[in-house]
């Protein structure tokens, strides 16, 4: 998107022609594009049936996805609301944050939205654009002041700041944090102009990369979505490490203990499958321990535990069996399995190859995973509770 597009985009011609795309939003593509270009230049036309596009996308992330302006690579990048909020949230007792480096304003939108006043810095003019629109159309236009500028070479005056480093240098992604822009060293040299600082990290970061740091891990709905260093007030007590799953903030904390020892199941017992926050984060041992579990396999993020946690989804456990085929059709058939849920992990094929094994034809519903004990042998666990699920 070049400057003449944001500047049309933004304008109340633009608005109007977006308007039009999302009336006719259920009409077949080409016909969508005669009526536009009927109304605009070819290049209006194309423009807002981008957005269009983009909105119907960006509703997966944000409660104002008809209202905002996007380009395709900082949409992809942006936090979903409920990440955002969270975020934002943390910086409750300031009351000036700056957003170094803030694109299209998503997280912008979270900080003034929680009550901070913003100073929102975007070095590249046609983001700078948009989010001037996003703000003023997510209605916190007087919460935020948007600068055109470098935030690592003029940093804004704020009690807390957060940055989101470009991650796709020259529109390549990389994993490697020196090449992030801006890198490491510089996220030190900016904390020390701020009270508080979070720097927003790669989803899948785990605890010892060189250079990023990170401490926090955050999913959402089962998925990870970023990790976060900390600096100032924000920093780590301790080298300690915090999962935090959406949604409703359940945290684990702890140093990333060694996983207990491994241990069979029993008959009554819960199958837990941690978040993936917990086991990205290095915190399952921690977690394992908080509550008396215990991983199923030694290398295996599956736990049994005595209980459900909050912090895993799980079954019970009414029946276990090997993953022999004869075995496993007679445990079926033993209890009138008609559907069945198969999750498998550690073990070869998958769910639906292990489905066609069990062959179920009965009239109730089942929940079985197919993974690895203690010992290394493949073994089957059959929850049959009404609707058993839960597992991934």
């Amino acid at each position: 998107m070049d400057s003449a597009e944001a500047a049309f985009l933004t304008s109340a011609r633009g608005a109007e022609l977006l308007a039009i795309a999302r009336e006719i939003r259920s009409l077949d593509s080409l016909v969508r594009r005669r009526r536009l270009d009927a109304l605009a230049s070819p290049e209006e036309a194309r423009a807002v049936l981008a957005q269009d596009e983009w909105r119907v996308r960006a509703a997966r992330k944000t409660p104002f996805a008809e209202r905002l302006l996007y380009t395709k690579d900082a949409l992809e990048q942006a936090s979903p609301s409920p990440v955002a909020d969270e975020r934002a949230a943390r910086y409750g007792t300031f009351e000036t944050v700056a957003d170094l480096g803030a694109g299209i304003g998503f997280d912008t939108i979270a900080l003034a939205r929680a009550g901070r006043s913003v100073v929102a810095v975007e070095r590249d003019p046609v983001r700078a654009a948009l989010l001037r629109h996003n703000v003023e159309a997510a209605e916190v236009g007087d919460r935020v002041t948007v600068v055109v500028g470098d935030a690592v070479l003029r940093p804004p005056r704020a009690d807390a700041a957060f940055l989101d480093p470009d991650r796709r240098p020259e529109n390549r992604r990389t994993r490697d944090p020196e090449r992030f822009e801006p890198p490491p060293h510089v996220w030190s040299e900016l904390a020390t102009r701020y009270a508080a600082l979070f720097v927003k990290l790669a989803p899948g970061a785990r605890p010892d990369d060189d250079g990023a740091s990170p401490f926090e891990w955050i999913s959402l709905d089962r998925e990870m979505r970023e990790s976060r260093a900390g600096f100032g007030s924000f920093a780590p007590p301790d080298a300690r490490r915090r999962a935090v799953i959406l949604p409703g903030s359940t945290r684990v904390e702890g140093l990333g203990v060694a996983w207990p020892d491994a241990t069979a199941p029993r008959v009554g017992d819960w199958l837990l499958d941690p978040d993936p926050a917990i086991v990205v984060s290095g915190l399952l041992g921690d977690a394992a321990r908080s509550i008396g579990a215990a991983p199923l396999h030694p290398r295996i993020a599956y736990l049994v535990a005595a209980a459900p946690a909050p912090w895993a989804t799980g079954v019970r456990i009414d029946r276990i069996g090997s993953a022999d085929t004869k075995e496993l059709r007679a445990i079926a058939v033993a209890h009138d399995v008609g559907s069945v849920e198969v999750r498998t992990r550690g073990v070869e094929d998958g769910a639906d190859a292990w489905r066609r094994r069990i062959h179920p034809r009965g009239s109730r519903h089942a929940a079985v995973v197919i993974t690895r004990g203690p010992d290394d042998r493949y073994l089957s666990l059959f929850s049959f509770a009404s609707g058993a699920s839960g597992l991934t």
